[in-house]
């Protein structure tokens, strides 16, 4: 039998995101309100529940990984 490996993206409130990657580097310059932005303008992945933002974190992730100069 071919079975698949399924995942699911992982979702996390903007302060989740803001601090996983703060635990990630300390000294990071990365703020909540940069995040907001890029979700706003669609740079990444996120959906919106009632007053709450919720950011797919590899595509943060990725974003910020990925990033022209």
């Amino acid at each position: 039998m071919n079975e698949e490996k399924r995942t699911l993206p992982r979702y996390r409130t903007v302060r989740e995101c803001f601090e996983e990657i703060k635990r990630l580097d300390e000294q990071t310059v990365i703020s909540e309100y940069f995040i907001r932005q890029l979700c706003k303008s669609g740079q990444v992945k996120c959906y919106h529940s009632g007053n709450k933002t919720y950011v797919n974190l590899d595509s943060l992730f990725d974003y910020l990984n990925n990033e022209p100069p």
